[in-house]
Formats: C-alpha cells, structure tokens, sequence
C-alpha cells in the first residue's frame, strides 16, 4: 500500500467482505488510510459509518465495483474528470447554465401573462355580471 489508491482499493475489499469495514485497520499509514477512505466516500462506493469517520459502509455502486475489479477496476471504466459518473466538457457546462437561466427568465414571463390573463377575465366576468342583460339591450 504505497498510494491512497491501493489504500483505497484494500478497503474497498475490506468493507465487501464485512461491512462497516475499520480504516485504520492496516495500521501502516494512518494518512494514507484516511486519503484512501476519502477517495471511497467522494466517489460514491462508500460512506462513513460513524461520527469519527473511523468506518466505511459499502455503497451498492462499491458492492458492483468490489466484485468487478475493486477500486482499479472503477478507475478504467470511469471517464477522467466524471463527476458522479457524468463527465462533462466546461464549454458545454456553461451553455446548459446559460439556457436553463434563459428558460427561468421565459418561464417567469409566461407566468406573469397567464396572471395578467386570469386578471382581465375577471375583470369581464364583472362587468358582464354588473351590467346583465343591458349589454345585449334586452
């Protein structure tokens, strides 16, 4: 255990086999191990058990991954720089952002309509109730 990655990947077969599974049971680098449960709980195949953030719980997501390769295994099937499994360009980022604050903007103006709509009907209803049947010169 030399990275917090194979620190990670040996806790990730630990808390499969027993979960919650001790951090600091290696005992070897008490920094190291605690990068490693870190790396676990940010990528979403763990979380911390405790208070003391001592013990990690399996996620299903870890559960898949324990079975299927351990923590190097999620590492080559995982895209750089994915965010929950969804790795998006900046430039795309920004344009979605963009749009969605567009839409906010739109939708804020059809609502302000649709009132000022309910508003002035009414506004008919009672003139047409006040007036009755003058209106059609009965």
């Amino acid at each position: 255990m030399t990275t917090p990655e194979h620190a990670a990947h040996a806790l990730l077969e630990r808390a499969a086999v027993s979960s919650p599974a001790d951090v600091f049971a290696d005992g070897n680098d008490l920094n190291l191990a605690k990068n490693g449960a870190d790396i676990l709980v940010n990528a979403k195949l763990a979380k911390f058990a405790d208070d003391g953030r001592t013990q990690v719980t399996i996620t299903n997501a870890g559960r898949y991954w324990a079975l299927h390769g351990g923590y190097f295994g999620f590492l080559k099937e995982e895209p750089i720089g994915a965010g929950g499994g969804r790795g998006r360009n900046p430039e795309l980022e920004e344009a979605r952002l963009t749009l969605m604050r567009l839409r906010l903007n739109t939708f804020w103006w059809s609502f302000g309509v649709s009132i000022a709509g309910f508003i002035i009907s009414i506004i008919s209803l009672i003139v047409a109730f006040s007036l009755g049947g003058r209106l059609a010169g009965f």
